[in-house]
C-alpha cells in the first residue's frame, strides 16, 4: 500500500506541474538504463529566465520524480530529486539523488526540450540502479520553460 501512495503523490505532482506549465514547469518523461531498464516520471522547474541572451549560460532547473522499474519481480518506484545546469545552451550536467543511488551525468540538450545523458550511478544500498547509465528525457511544457531559438 505504501508504494501505491508514493506513486499517487508523484502522479499528482506531475499533473499539477503540467497544468501550471506556463509558470516555468514542465513534465519530464524519460528512460534510463542503469543495469536495469528504468522509466522516469517527474516535474521540472526552470529557476532562471530567457533574459540572459548575452551570456553562454543556459537554464538552471530543479526536478523531482520517480524511477519506475522492476526489482526482484516486483514493481519498484524510487523517489528522486535532481539539479541540471546547461552550458553554451546545449551541454548539460546533472546530479541526481534518490533513495537508492547518486548519479552524476553529462550530456546534450536540444533547447531544453530533449536531453540525452551519460553518467555513472553509485548505489547507496543494494540495488539494481548501479553502474554506467544512459538516458533520454523529453520535457513537456510551454514556451517560458524552453530556450528561445535565435537564428542570428
Amino acid at each position: 500500500m505504501k508504494k501505491v501512495s508514493v506513486l499517487t503523490v508523484l502522479f499528482l505532482v506531475a499533473f499539477v506541474g503540467a497544468i501550471f506549465s506556463q509558470h516555468n514547469f514542465a513534465l519530464n518523461l524519460g528512460y534510463d538504463h542503469m543495469q536495469a531498464h528504468t522509466g522516469f516520471l517527474g516535474v521540472e522547474y526552470r529557476v532562471d529566465h530567457n533574459l540572459q541572451r548575452h551570456t553562454s549560460h543556459g537554464p538552471f532547473t530543479v526536478g523531482i520524480g520517480a524511477y519506475l522499474y522492476g526489482e526482484n519481480g516486483k514493481f519498484s518506484p524510487t523517489p528522486e530529486i535532481h539539479l541540471n545546469k546547461t552550458w553554451r545552451h546545449f551541454i548539460i550536467n546533472e546530479i541526481s539523488v534518490s533513495t537508492k543511488n547518486i548519479k552524476p551525468s553529462v550530456g546534450i540538450t536540444f533547447f531544453n526540450l530533449t536531453r540525452l545523458q551519460l553518467g555513472y550511478s553509485f548505489p547507496i544500498q543494494q540495488s539494481d540502479l548501479r553502474g554506467f547509465s544512459v538516458g533520454i528525457h523529453v520535457l513537456i511544457g510551454r514556451s517560458p520553460f524552453y530556450d528561445e531559438i535565435r537564428v542570428f
